[in-house]
């Protein structure tokens, strides 16, 4: 046993044996791992994580600078949705003591977000709200690397304000265009169109006192016929700018009248579909329903040199949704041209605080509209 000992210890301790200097090169290079480890790679770690925290807390630290001199007022929450800052602005949301420490809830009651994926996914989400009577636009923010989230508040009380006095200028431009165009056709109606009924008349009596076969008395059909086309197109005009069939029948039967006039030209193909129209909706709101098609339709006939055109009106779920197509060039080459009438719709239909989308391409156009219902006792 103890010879073989011996011949093992002689064998490895034989420094011309190849296996003694791979054991130590071995040895060595673990060591030089080490070594290089300990000395280089935890100390560059080392040095990588605080940097990185420096370089944090110097992005906190300028976001509180920014925050601290943004004139809109601005929260930081943390993962519970507990205020841990506020700028200065930030004191004028709620007065009543500081909000360091209280829910975000307490300024946004209505706020249901889940804070932690938000903060650890970097989400974003804006909304608007109402705050001690004034109006903000929200935006919150997630900042994963910080493990906060900012919310930014923008007061649009003005701009509400603003919109809401353009609303209603809109609206009584709207109505006083509308009493106008009443009176115009009143006017028209009592005086030019019985003027002219007049003179039909009379030209009709004249020619009664010559014969037939005479040349003044094809003279006078001709000037008849011309009268007469003169009186159908008054009565075109009295019809546009004062529909009584809406007045009197309702929405339904004027868009089917004014879409059968269309077609009566032969220059178009119209067809109307209309679901749920059962009952009177408000009288605004006929007239403004029934402007924004006969503009649409008008667009149509001057600009999309189209063959035929279609109109759907749905009332579904407390809403009136109107699809008006055609199958004409589309807009990319006529938009200014119809640009006017399409602004007039979209000022129409806003006010209702509807939507209105346009869809065209060179093989025709679709308009959809969709507005709340009014009901006629509203």
């Amino acid at each position: 046993m103890n010879k073989k000992l011996d011949y093992y210890l002689k064998l490895f301790l034989n420094l011309n044996d190849p296996i003694y200097y791979s054991i130590l090169f071995l040895v060595l290079l673990f060591m030089l791992i080490y070594l290089i480890f300990k000395r280089v790679i935890i100390p560059l770690e080392k040095k990588h994580i605080l940097e990185n925290n420096a370089l944090e807390m110097e992005n906190a630290k300028l976001m509180a600078l920014f925050a601290e001199l943004d004139p809109d007022p601005i929260l930081r929450i943390d993962l519970r949705g507990i205020i841990i800052f506020t700028n200065e602005a930030a004191k004028n949301l709620i007065k009543e003591g500081s909000l360091r420490g209280k829910p975000i809830q307490y300024v946004i009651p209505q706020l249901v977000l889940p804070i932690i994926d938000f903060i650890l996914n970097d989400n974003s989400k804006s909304f608007s709200t109402n705050i001690n009577s004034k109006n903000y636009l929200v935006l919150f923010r997630g900042i994963s690397s910080l493990k906060i989230a900012q919310v930014y508040f923008h007061d649009i009380t003005e701009k509400i304000e603003n919109e809401n006095k353009l609303k209603s200028m809109t609206d009584k431009i709207q109505n006083n265009t509308e009493v106008e165009r009443q009176r115009i056709a009143r006017e028209l109606h009592d005086s030019v169109g019985q003027e002219l009924l007049l003179l039909k008349m009379d030209l009709l009596n004249t020619q009664k006192s010559f014969p037939i076969d005479s040349k003044t008395n094809d003279y006078f059909s001709h000037s008849t016929k011309i009268l007469q086309k003169i009186i159908t197109e008054l009565n075109v005009i009295l019809f546009n700018l004062m529909p009584s069939t809406l007045r009197e029948n309702g929405l339904g039967t004027a868009i089917v009248s004014m879409v059968n006039k269309i077609t009566s030209t032969g220059f178009i193909k119209g067809s109307v579909n209309i679901v749920g129209l059962e009952e009177r909706l408000n009288d605004k709101l006929e007239i403004s329903i029934y402007r924004i098609i006969q503009e649409a339709l008008n667009n149509i006939i001057k600009h999309a040199q189209a063959e035929e055109f279609s109109i759907q009106i749905i009332l579904k779920d407390e809403r009136v949704k109107i699809l008006i197509s055609d199958n004409g060039i589309g807009m990319s080459s006529n938009y200014e041209a119809g640009g006017f009438g399409l602004i007039n719709i979209r000022e129409r239909i806003e006010f209702f605080n509807g939507v209105f989308k346009v869809d065209s391409s060179q093989n025709g156009t679709l308009l959809v509209i969709d507005i709340p219902m009014v009901k006629k006792d509203a």
